[in-house]
Order: structure tokens, then C-alpha cells, then sequence
């Protein structure tokens, strides 16, 4: 099931089409499962998103026939359920929940000390991740707000562990990439900004360290009249007293 981009489903054997569903509604029913991961959603829920206030006459009754549609194109196991509630089952696979265990394998490859395998598992999970806003054709959805949440939480993981990876596997300029990424996406991101000044430093450049600390100082001043933290004003000295050394 992917949710990183414009939904859509994949069966078993590799077919796509969730239009052969049934309808626009058992879209949604799955769109609304499959963001919620392995949490089971009550019927209430699922007809208050569904039909968005004006429920039918009969909401349970039509809620078990879009389940009982779902499971006939896509298999009996993918939701599972009843009057309780429903909720993806074990056969569904989530490209989000998915990338949520690639992330965490990259940061624990890098904390065990394999850089150059926590790079490429966080360059992967990111590739992933950076295709698109999740749940795009449903933008204004509560539920879909907190599924492209959860993906930029993901994408900030992955790109402070790619950086971290890069860094330590001998690789400055790749890690500069991912560390710009990470600020870019949050302009007062400083651990981001540390990795980038400390990748600018690997790779040479210690004046577009002092420049990005610079950036983040007036970012933060303008912003939220605050002061940069002393993790990164210590790392800010300690460039600064190497650049003059080095003169």
C-alpha cells in the first residue's frame, strides 16, 4: 500500500487499480486504514471521515459492504474487523510504516558503527520518502495531515542519519547534501545545521561553516528572537579557532 505520493494499492500478484475497489468511499476506507497502520479505526470514525457528517441510514451495514469489497479484490486478510472496529491486517504492507523501520535501521547501523551501510540505508528510506507529500489526493484530511507528519519527522530522521553516516564514512559532500536538506525543510533545525558546518569543515570548507552558523544565528534572532544553543556556539569557536590557526 503506498501513501507517499497519490495513493494506490498493489495486490498480491502485482496489479494496481484501487478504482477496482468499488468506489471513491472504499478508496478512502483504505486510505484511512492504511494511515493509521496496524491501528484498529471504529465504525463511528470511519463514517464520520467517510461521509463527512451526513451519515447513511444504515452506517454499519454500509461500512461492512465496503469491507466486504476491498476483500474481494484485494483478499480477505488486508482488513480485518467487525462491528468493533477495522483495521489493516497482517497481509498489508505500508510504505510509511515501512520507512519508519528503514529509518530506524539506519541509525542503529550508524550508532554500531557501519557509517557506509547507515548511509546507504538512509539515502534509500529517503529517496522513498522525498517522492511526494503523502496521501496527496486527500489534502485536507485530519488523518492524512498526521500520515505527512509522520513522514516528515521520517524524512528529518533519515537525513540527520545520512548526513551522520556520510560524515563518518569519509564522504563530506554527500553529507553537506543531506544536512542542507534537513535545514532547508526546517530553517531551525540546529543539529542539522551542526552536521552541516561539521561536513563543511571535513570537506574544507571552513568559511561555509562560519557562513551556515551565521545563518542560523540571524534565523533565529529574526524569527524567534532567540540565540543559537551552546552546542552550537562551542562548535561555531572551535571552527573559528582552527580557521586562525590554519592562517
Amino acid at each position: 500500500m503506498r501513501l507517499v505520493g497519490v495513493f494506490d494499492v498493489c495486490a498480491a500478484a502485482g496489479e494496481r487499480g484501487v478504482p477496482g475497489a468499488g468506489s471513491r468511499k472504499a478508496r478512502t476506507l483504505l486510505a484511512l486504514l492504511g494511515a493509521h497502520g496496524r491501528q484498529r479505526i471504529a465504525v463511528d470514525r470511519i463514517v464520520e471521515e467517510l461521509w463527512a457528517g451526513v451519515p447513511p441510514k444504515q452506517p454499519e451495514a454500509n461500512v461492512a459492504t465496503l469491507v466486504s469489497r476491498v476483500r474481494a479484490r484485494f483478499g480477505a486478510d488486508l482488513v480485518v474487523g467487525g462491528r468493533a472496529g477495522y483495521q489493516l491486517g497482517g497481509a498489508a504492507v505500508v510504505d510509511l510504516y515501512e520507512a519508519a523501520g528503514a529509518v530506524a535501521r539506519a541509525e542503529s547501523l550508524l550508532d554500531d558503527g557501519h557509517p557506509a551501510r547507515g548511509l546507504h540505508a538512509a539515502e534509500r528510506v529517503t529517496a522513498l520518502l522525498e517522492a511526494g507529500p503523502a496521501l496527496a489526493d486527500y489534502p485536507d484530511a485530519r488523518w492524512a495531515r498526521e500520515a505527512r507528519a509522520m513522514q516528515d519527522s521520517l524524512l528529518r530522521r533519515a537525513w540527520h542519519a545520512g548526513a551522520a553516516s556520510a560524515l563518518q564514512a569519509g564522504r563530506p559532500r554527500r553529507a553537506q547534501v543531506l544536512a542542507e536538506a534537513a535545514v532547508a525543510a526546517d530553517p531551525f533545525d540546529e543539529s542539522a545545521y551542526r552536521l552541516l558546518m561539521r561536513a563543511c569543515v571535513a570537506a574544507g570548507e571552513p568559511a561555509r561553516a562560519i557562513l551556515a552558523y551565521q545563518r542560523l544565528r540571524t534565523t533565529l534572532a529574526v524569527e524567534l528572537a532567540a540565540c543559537p544553543a551552546p552546542e552550537s556556539h562551542d562548535l561555531h569557536v572551535t571552527i573559528l579557532r582552527g580557521n586562525a590557526a590554519a592562517g
